[in-house]
């Protein structure tokens, strides 16, 4: 049996020299072939992919490395100090950033990966719509980028998609899924490899659209019962676009039929329930409802993340979303999700950086003049949740979630 191949960044590369094996992604996606000379268009095609890591046979390590490249691009915020492997539980490997600010740095990678992904949603649209999809292999690296970031802060990159709520109805809302969906997966013990296949399914679960006329993409805002029939079917149609692409496993194709399914079987297409949707859909289906509520519509303005928390835990105990699920979406977002702002007793404006350490309504928040706050080390107090920016957003008041009868699968959300 060979030896384990070893990552590397690609901004380690030598230009000029030649690899004796062939070079794969993470996940075991073959990038290059045996014998492939490294030059700089080598090297920019793969990052145009998105992909910022290879993995390399040992024997190849020296000879690749070589000296470093003059020319520093951004790296990716990768934890140097701890090595990434797909067989652990990813919260194993998370590195702990509690107390410090957010890195300028990484938020510029996170916008650029954000940036990459659109493009790859526009190219995969386009060959959808000539019935020419070959590969998705630039989607395992996306996922890839996106979980390496989380293992490096987890708090930035799950709070980096607060700030992007997309006009684009599936390319970056897709994105925003993955995101979400890979910190529960990580909140819930599950492995790197289960991690990946969760990112996997929140990117592609909505490739089905793509097939369907665009005024049918909103979904539940449909009004005829004709328009959300064809509308559900999306599940079935995505699974069938992707059917031969043989970097989606069988589980991945399951979990991207399910998406929609509620925990009390009054979800689509085919009414499960319970244990029997896989847990990486249910883990999809209660981020998908989050973004739901969180987006606007053409009725309505986003529902300020608190609020859209506090209609998840009531509809939950309704029995509409799976329990352990809704847990841990819980603790990796808090009652005050990350990214969202807050009004503190000191009458200052602040933005939750990082999730409590114990609990869920503790933040660490960093006001507009830049101090740092821990809420669980100080008398201040979150007074209330405030829009960002000039945003025209929705509130709820408690009754009003305790009397809420919405089904994400069937409903849509109207105050």
């Amino acid at each position: 049996m060979g030896l384990e191949k070893v990552s590397v960044s690609i901004d380690q590369l030598a230009i000029g020299v030649t690899c004796s094996q062939p070079i794969v992604s993470d996940r075991g996606i073959l990038l290059l072939g045996a014998k492939t000379c490294i030059t700089q268009q080598v090297i920019t095609g793969l990052r145009e992919r998105g992909i910022d890591y290879i993995s390399v046979d040992p024997s190849d390590l020296a000879l690749l490395r070589g000296k470093p490249k003059a020319v520093v691009t951004p790296k990716p915020a990768r934890p140097k100090d701890s090595k990434w492997d797909p067989s652990r539980p990813v919260k194993e490997m998370l590195v702990s950033r509690h107390g410090e600010s957010l890195s300028t740095a990484r938020a510029e990678y996170l916008a650029n990966r954000m940036t990459a992904a659109k493009k790859q949603f526009e190219l995969l649209q386009h060959g959808i719509s000539r019935g020419a999809l070959h590969s998705l292999s630039d989607f395992d690296a996306l996922s890839e980028n996106f979980v390496h970031s989380m293992v490096d802060d987890h708090d930035q990159t799950v709070g980096s998609m607060s700030d992007h709520v997309s006009v684009d109805p599936i390319g970056e809302r897709s994105v925003r899924m993955a995101v979400l969906g890979m910190s529960v997966a990580c909140e819930m013990g599950l492995t790197g490899k289960q991690t990946l296949e969760v990112g996997m399914a929140g990117l592609l679960h909505d490739l089905g659209l793509y097939v369907l006329d665009p005024d049918l993409w909103c979904g539940v805002d449909l009004q005829s019962e004709s328009d959300r029939w064809e509308y559900q079917k999306h599940p079935l149609l995505t699974a069938r676009c992707i059917g031969d692409a043989i970097q989606v496993s069988p589980i991945v194709c399951i979990a991207i039929e399910q998406v929609h399914e509620q925990f009390d079987g009054s979800g689509f297409p085919r009414g499960v329930k319970g244990q029997r949707i896989h847990l990486y859909a249910r883990i999809l289906n209660v981020v998908d409802a989050y973004l739901q509520l969180t987006s606007p519509t053409a009725h309505r303005g986003p529902v300020l993340p608190h609020d859209a928390m506090g209609v998840l835990l009531h509809r939950a105990a309704k029995g509409i979303f799976d329990p352990q699920v809704i847990k841990a979406f819980l603790s990796i977002e808090s009652l005050f999700p990350l990214g969202s702002h807050v009004e503190l007793s000191t009458g200052q404006l602040a933005r939750v950086i990082r999730r409590p350490q114990n609990g869920f309504s503790l933040p660490l928040v960093k006001s507009l003049e830049g101090e740092l706050i821990d809420l669980e080390k100080s008398s201040i107090a979150v007074v209330r949740p405030r829009p960002t920016g000039g945003e025209e957003t929705v509130r709820l008041s408690q009754e009003w979630m305790q009397a809420c009868q919405w089904n994400p699968a069937q409903d849509s959300f109207v105050v």
